[in-house]
């Protein structure tokens, strides 16, 4: 009996070839889309969990009222660690202070390679787990060894083995390779670390003994501390029992009631999803964007099964006479119902087969604007687990009983003789309800998803034309991390080609704010305020090279023997505190480390947007001092870039041989600062695209369907004058309603989530009515040219033909 039903569910997918070629296709691309995002959220959820130890590893930060609010800091003082190690050893397992991944040049005999390292205490190896493929995690407490990634050995020794090798890191420290790691998985905060060493080699080079002074100061707070607890206990149950280790250690008990300084502990599975911190709670992060495209996923697929039961209803009314002979012969009614589902269950299949097809020639394309690198049915990611074949296999039985139930328990619940004397059980328009119900569902959710997308990118177009206080053209910042040369020969030989107009130096790259201090003093300042500012350093030239807008006062200039000690304020500052006629004003910078020094105020400049280009800009001060952290290049518009470039690196080679050219082109920085708007903006652009081809997918079988259906009525109209217009018009006119509901129903939706959306930004577009207007007339007139296809060649067809005996 059962190969029976399957014969007669093929014979009826043959029959109607359009029909099922349109159903099929449009699942296959619904679960296809699904798919792709199930892969996507999957790669995000598993982030970090690569790691045997990551359930019980976590990164301690540092919670203390600034500016009213609590901020949160993974910033953390040297003594910390050891802090930590003595007074709680039963709930450490391990312990370690850690140098942030950063770049390094890497010298293997004459070759140079630039790879991310990290330096860290003797019980970082143990924290991280790396899977060691030769040697040993105890190289940490060697000071001269380290240990490198597979690709890094590959990519630095080829084929052979690099045990034993030397190398030479950033030109200032030499080390032994002491064994190989396994790569870290690409979704990992360690994707991308090539080396790992010992903190005691890191601190060893002369120019960071501030670090070695650092041991017994808890007031200079820019280290990362990584621990492991306990089996015994919890993340969550040491993170309370800590909290207060700091309260002690800030100094006076004035500060430390206006501080009050807390310590908790980030579990390492949180760190990517959830690395947004608002007034001391961890509210979220990339996880917003995580559970939106879990929606939009299911969204697309919705609509792929709107389709699906639209037409699998539609055409079931053609088989009324079909059930009313089955019925007729026996046909129990059980028997009906089972095959209704099998046809239903057999285009699902293959549907499903489809989209396997799809997700992996897609997967490529997919990888390339998602910035991932996943596989598919040729890896061990998704497709690999259980739960996927589990899922796919549930998704498969629901689609097929939920598109196949309704006409299989409409149909089989009639007898025979009305079965037979009809035709047809459908007939008025309250039996095309249901219909038009899913396709006003069909075209909301479509609408919704292109009106998102258009909000999306006004928001990154919005940050995009901000006005960011420099000019970021030709602007090139160069790291001086592991330069050892001559700074004003190398300068002075930068500034005698034409192709540089200027040269400066920073503390940082324009693009990013590196440091922030505390400890200002200045007239008016509330005593209970425990402010923050960014401090950039930075040398004579450098408001000249990057741009920027003199708002009141002058520039730093070398005529001004006095301006050793003078600072320039942005408008953000001056603001903040308050400052009337700031020029010629005084400030105090006294710390708890280094700092006690009265500076004047000679300038205010306009705001530079170094930072997220939605948020404002921080309050600013810039020190005139000479800090080699970073030279800064202003390139002469009318030379050739690359040429120039070309000559920079020859002349950085001369002045430091062992060293790499390691730059940054600011504009190209500033753009990277919108990835995730951009990666967010390119997988919903997708998406919509997809959601509107599904829906008139559907449209276009249905339209076939009823054309099909109203074959003779439409040859009778042109008998008796009918134009083709008008029946245009009569045939377009349902579907047309259908989709100016369906606008109705997505504009105030849409508004309240893109609103809610954007809330989350505090440098914000507003969202414009004519955004709605011009998505739903464009979702109207692409559904209204697919159902006229259709329609027109219908009212074109010779009427003789239309109304012959069949």
């Amino acid at each position: 009996m059962f190969q029976n039903y399957i014969k007669i569910a093929w014979r009826s997918l043959i029959n109607s070839k359009v029909f099922s070629f349109v159903n099929i296709l449009g699942l296959g691309i619904g679960m296809a889309v699904a798919m792709l995002v199930s892969l996507w959220v999957w790669d995000e959820i598993s982030f970090d969990h690569g790691s045997p130890n990551s359930e019980s590893v976590a990164r301690v930060m540092l919670q203390s009222v600034q500016n009213g609010e609590i901020v949160t800091s993974p910033n953390m003082p040297f003594p910390l660690s050891e802090e930590l190690r003595k007074s709680y050893p039963d709930d450490f397992e391990h312990v370690a202070l850690s140098w942030d991944t950063s770049d390094y040049d890497l010298l293997v005999g004459k070759n140079r390679f630039r790879k991310r390292g990290r330096f860290m205490e003797p019980e970082g190896a143990e924290i991280l787990a790396p899977e060691m493929l030769s040697g040993k995690r105890s190289f940490l407490n060697d000071q001269s060894s380290i240990i490198i990634s597979e690709s890094a050995a590959r990519a630095m020794f080829g084929e052979t083995s690099p045990t034993g090798k030397l190398l030479t890191i950033d030109g200032e420290m030499k080390a032994q390779i002491a064994g190989v790691f396994k790569d870290f998985p690409n979704n990992s905060q360690f994707s991308d670390l090539s080396f790992i060493g010992p903190w005691d080699l890191f601190v060893s080079v002369k120019k960071r003994k501030w670090m070695q002074e650092a041991t017994s100061n808890w007031s200079l707070k820019t280290f990362e501390i990584l621990v492991q607890v306990s089996p015994k206990t919890t993340i969550g149950a040491v993170s309370g029992k800590i909290k207060n280790t700091m309260l002690n250690r800030v100094g006076d008990i004035k500060t430390e009631a206006i501080l009050k300084p807390g310590i908790i502990l980030h579990p390492m599975h949180k760190w990517h999803l959830y690395s947004k911190w608002e007034n001391g709670l961890n509210t979220g992060g990339f996880i917003t964007y995580v559970r939106l495209f879990s929606v939009i996923g299911v969204f697309v697929l919705i609509l792929a099964c709107i389709n699906f039961m639209n037409l699998s209803t539609a055409r079931s009314q053609k088989r009324a006479r079909e059930v009313g002979v089955r019925k007729a012969v026996g046909s129990f009614r059980s028997q009906l119902i089972f095959q209704f589902l099998c046809e239903s269950m057999m285009m699902v299949v293959f549907s499903f087969l489809l989209a396997l097809v799809f997700v992996e020639l897609a997967l490529p394309a997919f990888n390339g604007f998602s910035g991932k690198k996943m596989v598919f049915l040729s890896g061990n990611d998704l497709a690999a687990q259980p739960l996927f074949w589990i899922g796919s296999f549930v998704i498969c039985i629901v689609t097929a009983v939920v598109a196949g139930i309704y006409p299989a328990f409409y149909l089989s619940s009639f007898k025979p003789v009305k079965a037979l004397q009809s035709g047809s059980f459908f007939s008025g328009h309250s039996n095309g309800f249901p219909r038009r119900l899913l396709v006003v569902i069909q075209f909301s959710l479509s609408i919704m998803l292109i009106t998102g997308t258009w909000i999306v990118l006004r928001q990154i177009q919005f940050g995009r034309d901000r006005n960011v206080g420099y000019d970021r053209e030709r602007l090139v910042n160069i790291r001086m991390a592991n330069f050892h040369g001559s700074l004003d020969a190398l300068t002075n030989e930068l500034l005698r080609s034409p192709a540089i107009v200027n040269v400066a130096q920073s503390s940082g790259m324009v693009t990013d704010v590196r440091s922030n201090a505390s400890g200002f003093l200045w007239s008016g300042k509330d005593p209970g305020l425990r402010e923050s500012f960014a401090v950039i350093a930075a040398s004579h030239d450098y408001g000249k090279t990057v741009g920027w807008q003199i708002r009141e006062g002058r520039d730093f200039a070398r005529s001004f023997s006095s301006d050793s000690n003078a600072v320039i304020l942005n408008e953000a500052a001056v603001k903040y505190m308050g400052i009337k006629d700031p020029i010629g004003q005084t400030i105090r910078w006294k710390d708890d480390t280094f700092n006690d020094d009265v500076y004047h105020i000679v300038g205010v400049v306009k705001d530079m947007v170094m930072e997220s280009p939605f948020a404002p800009v921080k309050q600013t001060i810039y020190f005139m001092t000479y800090a080699p952290n970073f030279l800064l290049l202003r390139v002469n518009p009318n030379a050739d870039f690359v040429r120039t470039i070309t000559g920079v690196e020859a002349v950085f080679r001369k002045y430091a041989p062992e060293a790499t050219l390691d730059y940054k082109l600011a504009d190209q920085e500033y753009q990277g600062k919108f990835h995730s708007e951009e990666r967010i903006a390119s997988l919903a652009r997708l998406s919509a695209f997809l959601a509107i081809f599904i829906s008139c997918l559907g449209l276009f079988g249905m339209v076939s369907f009823i054309i099909e259906q109203r074959t003779k009525e439409i040859g009778i109209r042109k008998v008796l004058g009918a134009s083709s217009l008008r029946l245009w018009s009569l045939l377009t006119k349902d579907f047309a309603g259908s989709i100016l509901i369906s606008c109705l129903v997505a504009t105030p939706v849409t508004w309240y989530l893109m609103d809610t959306w954007l809330n989350h930004y505090e440098y914000r577009s507003t969202i414009p009515w004519w955004v709605f207007i011009v998505s739903c007339t464009g979702s109207l007139l692409i559904a209204l040219a697919t159902v006229s296809f259709q329609a027109i060649k219908a009212a074109l067809m010779n009427p003789v033909k239309s109304l012959k005996s069949e």
